[in-house]
C-alpha cells in the first residue's frame, strides 16, 4: 500500500468495499438482520443508522423491513455515493441534528470504537431515542490486554472495552438485554482484506491479544 492510501481511512478505501460490500463491516446485512430479529420493532418504526456510510443499511431498513430509515455520517464523499432519495445527513454522532425522542431505534455498526467520546455519543443516542427506544451496537472489542489494530482509520484501531461500554450504557440509563460474540465474521473479513491488498485487520501476536466482534442490544431503563 502506498503512503497516500495509508492516510485515507479504511472506510473510504476501495479495498474495504471490495472485501465487505457496501455495508463496509463484518457480517454485513446478515448481522443487521440478526439484530433486528431480536428487537421486534413494529412496522414503520423510525430507525437511525449512525455512521451510515454508503447508505446500504438505511436502504435495507426501508425496502426490506419497511421501516423509516435515517442515516448520518461524517464522510461527505460516502454520502455523495449513496442513493439520493434516502434520508441521509452529514453530521457527527455526538451532535445529532434531531429533536429529542425522534427515533424508535438506533443502529451503530462498527462505528462507536472510532469515536473520541463514547459517553457523549451514548448520551446523544439516549436523547434522540423515545422512551421505549432500542440501541443496537456491533463493533470490535478487546478479548485480551493490549488488543489493537494495525490499519489506521478502522474500528480495529481502538477496540471497545466491553466492561467500560456496559458501564457507560448503564450510566446513561440503558440496560443490556442481549450480547453475542460474532468474532468469526471479523476473521472472515480480515482474510478477504488480505486478498484485496490490505494488511491484516487482526493484529499479530497470540490468539488472546486479537480483538473480537460483538453484537450488543440495549433498552432504555
Amino acid at each position: 500500500m502506498n503512503s497516500t492510501a495509508s492516510t485515507v481511512p479504511l472506510w473510504e478505501r476501495s479495498t474495504l468495499q471490495d472485501a465487505a460490500g457496501k455495508t463496509l463491516r463484518p457480517g454485513g446485512l446478515a448481522l443487521t438482520d440478526r439484530a433486528l430479529s431480536l428487537t421486534n420493532f413494529p412496522a414503520h418504526s423510525r430507525i437511525l443508522d449512525v455512521g451510515c456510510g454508503l447508505g446500504a443499511t438505511v436502504e435495507h431498513l426501508n425496502n426490506v423491513h419497511h421501516f423509516k430509515g435515517y442515516g448520518i455520517d461524517i464522510s461527505a464523499k460516502q454520502l455523495s455515493q449513496a442513493p439520493s432519495d434516502m434520508r441521509l445527513t452529514l453530521a457527527n454522532a455526538d451532535i445529532l441534528p434531531f429533536a429529542d425522542d425522534s427515533f424508535d431505534g438506533i443502529i451503530c455498526e462498527c462505528v462507536l470504537s472510532l469515536l473520541p467520546d463514547i459517553s457523549k455519543t451514548i448520551g446523544e443516542f439516549r436523547r434522540v431515542l423515545n422512551s421505549t427506544g432500542t440501541l443496537i451496537i456491533t463493533d470490535i472489542y478487546q478479548r485480551g490486554q493490549n488488543s489493537s489494530g494495525s490499519i489506521s482509520g478502522s474500528c480495529a484501531t481502538n477496540p471497545l472495552n466491553i466492561s467500560i461500554l456496559e458501564k457507560t450504557i448503564s450510566n446513561h440509563k440503558f440496560h443490556t438485554i442481549i450480547k453475542e460474540d460474532h468474532s468469526k465474521l471479523l476473521a472472515e473479513l480480515a482474510a478477504r482484506l488480505i486478498f484485496t491488498g490490505e494488511k491484516s485487520i487482526i493484529p499479530k501476536g497470540n490468539c488472546c491479544s486479537k480483538p473480537g466482534y460483538m453484537l450488543l442490544i440495549a433498552k432504555q431503563s
